[in-house]
């Protein structure tokens, strides 16, 4: 697992500082739980924090809660393991630069990546969520989707301009948007297909979830509340998005 500590590092763009804590706290971790992620180990590890700052717990938490979403999203963890951190700290505001995505919808080879990135930048789509989206989950005529994640529903208004790149990915008989013989593809063909995509536009820098706060921040910016992005996102609790309405 202290192999994975690299290749997670890799896939953010960080500066050279934040690359060193980051792999020294992660290190810390794959070492206390003898490089082996279940619950019981997870809670021991937690446990070993309690002496820690509030700022300094919070940070632990934050990459290991960061990287085991890597672990899962890339397929070296079958389940998705969280750390939880009950020590309330007033989120700091996120200071991020709208990005011009209009080079997104230029022609491209990388069709694939292409529709997952503009997916994920229109609608707030993480890649698990388009992984399992259906053909039939679209309606087209009156350009809405619908979203199914752990028993919820939510519909998406599907913009204009989306619509044509939609439409030209259908086949006849496909089952998923993205179809693979009658099955999703794994979340790693997503993730390079993104990457792909991203390295034509030199925008590969550019991670899953800094294009996920990049919608948060485009729907603000256009005048969206923090409760109508929450919903759009299919969150139980806007609290997680605070940090950008601050």
């Amino acid at each position: 697992m202290i192999d994975f500590i690299q290749d997670f590092i890799d896939s953010k763009p960080l500066s050279e500082n934040t690359k060193n804590a980051y792999f020294y706290d992660l290190q810390q971790f794959v070492e206390a739980i003898d490089g082996k992620v279940n619950k019981e180990k997870l809670a021991l590890y937690e446990h070993s924090l309690s002496p820690l700052k509030a700022s300094a717990k919070k940070r632990k938490i934050s990459a290991v809660n960061q990287f085991l979403y890597f672990l899962y999203e890339t397929d070296r963890l079958n389940h998705f393991y969280k750390l939880s951190n009950k020590e309330k700290i007033t989120p700091k505001p996120v200071e991020l630069a709208l990005l011009d995505y209009s080079s997104f919808y230029q022609e491209t080879n990388c069709q694939a990546g292409q529709l997952i990135a503009l997916l994920m930048i229109e609608l707030g789509l993480s890649p698990s969520d388009i992984q399992q989206l259906k053909v039939a989950d679209f309606d087209l005529t009156f350009a809405v989707l619908r979203v199914q994640r752990a028993g919820l529903v939510r519909v998406l208004e599907l913009p204009e301009k989306l619509l044509p790149y939609v439409a030209a990915s259908f086949s006849e008989n496909q089952l998923y948007l993205f179809d693979n013989q009658g099955k999703p593809y794994s979340r790693q063909w997503f993730f390079n297909q993104l990457k792909s995509f991203l390295a034509t536009l030199d925008l590969d820098y550019l991670s899953a979830q800094a294009i996920r706060q990049q919608y948060i921040l485009h729907q603000k910016a256009a005048g969206k509340s923090i409760l109508e992005v929450s919903r759009n996102l299919g969150l139980k609790s806007p609290v997680t998005l605070e940090k950008f309405y601050k």
